[in-house]
């Protein structure tokens, strides 16, 4: 346990700092090409570790907080100028584009940075898991419209998609919308059928199990596969008391046949503190058990739901539904390009849809999810890991233009206003947004740290 979160941090503080330090890199390309005098470029806060300065005097600093950074740049509202040459290269005074290409250099950066990775990636080679139905949760969205098993999908709203990821960048663009059109057809044919998937306003709300959203409107992906075979079992948990072992795999509860392990976790998540008469086969023998539920309630609404302490068994992915595409320089840097826009497309509807309560704000993330997607991906592998520090590096781009007077878009919302009135906002003004925009920004991070700490409860 102490080493899984140990890897975690490692690997959250590597991509953290990784992606500050090309953000910061960003705003002091930009300055040094705008003449703008930078007096140190800091990865990290707190106690400085080491530090060295160049002919230009800039200070460069790793410091001992690792989590952010900044670059210092000549300011004469805070200092003196002693000649004209020092005014010249001071940022207020700069002309205000100038100093809009400064601040949005920033997050520039991040999103270069993650067309550098994405076609790395390619150029290195893409595991792409074909998106065929494994199975269809009985009573799901998908299920109400017929949609089979055994079938692969071809498109979503008209929109190509050839593997998994795709399918749920297109379901994730869709919360909002009344219907989904998807087009499949069955394994080794040409025939497609097409499927009209009815969605009522706050079909993804609905679900409080999980964030995906494949699985949130009943499709069970190969790759994802879950038998009813139990292949963990927590300690002093109710499966535990109840007899039940590894290897089990559940047949019923209460004479309901168990077809799969959404069925069989969804009746006991909303049964806490129920007997059910489970029976099992184990080792080719019929086992009859009572099985209890114990309750846990769930944050910050309240709710109540069966939890037994158990995991499923996950079935590998069979070798003949997925591949390695690979591309060569120029089509993987255009490859790379498509992807980072459909992230960034993704990322900002996903935010609005966070305003608009298409999407509940307790599927916001935090430091916490962040860290255990880190380790996630960099114990996957490097494609893998390289793909999450592109993710997180647009969101990190994205995040900083928000019209924030700490971020980068609060500064280019002054500059605008600026432009707009002829002359600089005042200091008090400046200082009530900085507050303002304080309070939010900490008010949002402490909501995200708490859905984390509840997604581990």
């Amino acid at each position: 346990m102490l080493l899984h979160l140990f890897w975690n941090l490692i690997a959250f503080v590597l991509a953290l700092s990784i992606l500050i330090t090309v953000h910061e890199y960003g705003h002091f390309v930009a300055a040094r090409l705008l003449k703008v005098k930078v007096e140190r470029f800091s990865i990290g806060f707190g106690p400085v570790l080491w530090s060295w300065r160049d002919s230009n005097d800039t200070e460069y600093v790793i410091s001992a907080v690792l989590f952010g950074g900044y670059v210092k740049l000549f300011n004469t509202q805070k200092k003196i100028a002693s000649c004209n040459e020092e005014r010249n290269q001071s940022f207020d005074c700069k002309r205000i584009w100038k100093k809009s290409v400064i601040v949005v250099s920033g997050p520039m950066f991040n999103f270069l940075f993650s067309i550098v990775l994405y076609a790395l990636v390619f150029m290195i080679g893409v595991p792409i898991y074909k998106p065929i139905i494994h199975s269809v949760i009985p009573n799901s969205i998908v299920a109400q419209s017929h949609v089979p098993s055994g079938v692969e999908i071809k498109s979503i709203n008209n929109i190509l998609t050839r593997d998994w990821d795709a399918v749920r960048l297109e379901i994730l663009n869709s919360i909002g919308k009344e219907k989904i059109i998807i087009s499949a057809t069955p394994i080794n044919s040409t025939h497609i059928q097409t499927y009209t998937i009815n969605l009522s306003r706050n079909w993804f709300n609905k679900s409080t199990n999980n964030n995906d959203p494949i699985i949130t409107l009943g499709i069970l992906p190969f790759n994802t596969h879950v038998s009813p075979i139990l292949s963990g079992i927590q300690p002093d948990s109710a499966a535990q008391r109840a007899g039940l072992k590894i290897g089990d795999k559940i047949i019923s509860i209460d004479d309901q046949l168990i077809h799969n392990w959404e069925s069989f976790i969804t009746i006991i998540k909303n049964n806490p503190e129920k007997t059910f008469k489970i029976i099992v086969e184990r080792k080719n023998k019929i086992l009859n058990f009572s099985l209890t539920p114990d309750k846990k309630y769930l944050i910050p609404s309240d709710k109540a739901e069966g939890v037994i302490g158990v995991f499923p068994k996950i079935t590998c992915i069979p070798k003949k539904h997925h591949t390695i595409h690979q591309y060569r320089l120029y089509p993987a840097i255009l490859e790379a390009c498509k992807k980072t826009w459909k992230l960034i497309c993704l990322t900002t509807n996903t935010l609005f849809k966070l305003v608009t309560g298409d999407i509940r704000i307790t599927h916001l993330s935090g430091p916490i999810a962040i860290a255990q997607g880190a380790g996630a991906s960099a114990q996957s592998g490097v494609i893998y890991y390289l793909m999450f520090l592109s993710l997180i590096s647009i969101n990190l781009g994205i995040i900083n233009l928000l019209p924030f007077p700490t971020l980068d878009g609060g500064h280019l919302f002054f500059f605008i206003i600026e432009k707009i009135k002829g002359k600089s906002i005042s200091k008090e003004t400046q200082s009530f947004g900085y507050i303002i925009g304080s309070i939010i920004l900490t008010f949002m991070m402490c909501l995200a740290i708490f859905n984390d700490i509840s997604r581990l409860w």
